[in-house]
């Protein structure tokens, strides 16, 4: 078995995915054949379906912290403060973006709230990056070349004060956890409806 993929949680791993390439097409994203989710601390190969292509190709990912398979803590990439190993900075400001517009698109109002959740953990872990009171990331959060490229061209998009803006912008990840554990909660039964 190749070496794994040292992963914080299957998330991340599942993140990792999404803004990798395909192998065989260039393009992608990519996404994990359903499964039970892996347990911590035991190499676990994960097949991932190409989107546009359809390939399959076959990752080892050895995950740290196991998660819930439902529910608002389902939804966890980084127990930890420190950032994780497999996604650079420029790789979860990518991502925030992707959901928070797909967020926006959705119509459905519940969906909508767990995109905008998700977004905010992405947006999370690319804060973790930081050194305690610097206004730019160091060099060696970008390790993706297209990260780095992109950092090199327009460093000013990268900024601490411009993350933290969009964050401000969010509710606080704990009232948006609170409001996707309320939409998770079953409807009251009214008193009039004895039958249910």
């Amino acid at each position: 078995m190749e070496r794994p993929l040292s992963a914080q949680t299957f998330n991340e791993a599942r993140y990792y995915l999404e803004v990798t390439p395909c192998p065989s097409c260039g393009r992608g994203p990519l996404t994990p054949e359903p499964g039970p989710r892996p347990p911590a601390n035991l190499p676990v190969p994960v097949n991932a379906v190409c989107s546009h292509c359809r390939s399959t190709h076959s990752f080892v990912f050895l995950c740290r912290h196991e998660l819930p398979p439902t529910g608002v803590d389902s939804e966890i990439i980084n127990p930890t403060d420190r950032p994780g190993d497999l996604l650079d900075l420029g790789q979860w400001l990518s991502l925030f973006y992707s959901l928070i517009g797909l967020a926006g698109r959705q119509g459905v109002p519940i969906i909508a709230r767990r995109l905008g959740y998700q977004a905010s953990l992405c947006l999370s872990e690319a804060l973790k990056f930081y050194r305690p009171g610097e206004e730019l990331p160091p060099a060696e959060a970008f390790f993706h070349p297209d990260s780095q490229a992109a950092f090199r061209n327009a460093p000013e998009k990268f900024t601490r004060t411009r993350l933290l803006g969009l964050r401000d912008r969010l509710p606080s990840p704990d009232r948006m956890a609170d409001r996707l554990r309320a939409d998770e909660a079953p409807a009251p039964r009214r008193w009039y409806q004895f039958w249910k």
